[in-house]
């Protein structure tokens, strides 16, 4: 019996699942080569993989502890062939140099047949 891979596909499980325990070198299969990432106070998108996920590394190391619990999602058709749109709410914790942190926030994560091409982030500080 020959065994076919599965390709890995992103979903708001698995999204989830990563924001446990963040390691950012566990991200890039999921991501396309040209992603680009909306962060709320970056002037400019981050383009392409290694940049986007630089910027996940850089906001580990900023909070090493972050930890982000789903609250909610919803996956729906995308404008597109094989698109989806996965819209994730979310609450963070961690801990900076300047003491603890709460978050709340909202992504809205473009898939092409179960790989990330775009993700929009808001997300703010606020009481959870």
């Amino acid at each position: 019996m020959t065994q076919t891979p599965i390709a890995p596909k992103f979903t708001a499980d698995t999204w989830a699942a990563f924001w446990t325990a963040p390691d950012p070198a566990r991200v890039a299969g999921l991501l396309a080569e040209d992603i680009v990432g909306h962060w709320p106070d970056d002037p400019s998108p981050v383009r392409g993989r290694t940049a986007y996920v630089g910027k996940i590394a850089e906001l580990v190391a900023a909070v090493p502890d972050l930890r982000l619990t789903l609250v909610d999602s919803a996956t729906v058709p995308g404008p597109a062939a094989g698109e989806e749109l996965v819209f994730l709410h979310y609450t963070g914790t961690g801990t900076t140099a300047s003491g603890p942190i709460t978050s709340r926030g909202m992504d809205r994560v473009r898939t092409r047949d179960g790989i990330v091409v775009e993700n929009v982030i808001r997300y703010g500080d606020s009481e959870i």
